[in-house]
């Protein structure tokens, strides 16, 4: 049976609970304010720009995702702050062209360095819908690289991302690709 004296202790033990879960949100929301001061904004270096030739698209057709076409990378250079050289042929672009307009774009490729490097590139590209007369189209990416140990060990221990643009007068067709670091 419970007494007055019973639930005079249970609500004491509600009353403590109760206070020390606000101490402890009040902890919490201190952490956070403490996080959010320090905050750090990500800055953007330019390591690298890509100049691919591209085939014309091969269309598998529609599928349940949207169209999906492949475009082969025939070659092509490169060029940033301490290295340069060619695109190896034979790398990969495969498209998702999407209901709402927007394009996914996964290729695969690899670079050689003038000094002989090999370096695999795995390179996502979201392409917004066409754009308004005049506008420019959106065109981002994430894109990761495999160096070697050594010179080009960097490339594998940090997190770029990229711009694109397309030269279609141009013959062969020519993708541009801008990478950068985010420190």
């Amino acid at each position: 049976m419970i007494d007055a004296r019973t639930i005079r202790n249970l609500s004491w033990v509600r009353k403590a609970t109760t206070i020390a879960a606000g101490i402890f949100a009040l902890q919490f929301l201190a952490m956070t304010a403490s996080a959010a001061e320090s905050f750090e904004t990500p800055t953007l270096e330019h390591v690298l720009t890509v100049r691919a030739n591209i085939d014309a698209p091969l269309s598998m057709g529609k599928t349940p995702q949207g169209e999906r076409r492949v475009i082969v990378i025939t070659g092509g250079t490169f060029e940033g702050p301490g290295m340069k050289g060619t695109i190896m042929p034979g790398g990969e672009d495969w498209q998702l062209l999407r209901e709402d307009g927007v394009t996914e774009l996964d290729a695969r490729y690899w670079l050689r360095t003038d000094d002989g490097a090999v370096i695999r590139v795995h390179n996502q590209v979201l392409l917004g819908p066409a754009a308004e007369t005049g506008a420019n189209r959106y065109a981002r990416s994430t894109v990761r690289f495999e160096a070697p140990i050594g010179k080009y060990d960097w490339l594998n221990k940090a997190v770029f991302v990229g711009t694109l643009s397309v030269e279609s007068a141009q013959r062969p067709v020519v993708v541009t690709l801008r990478f950068f670091k985010v420190n």
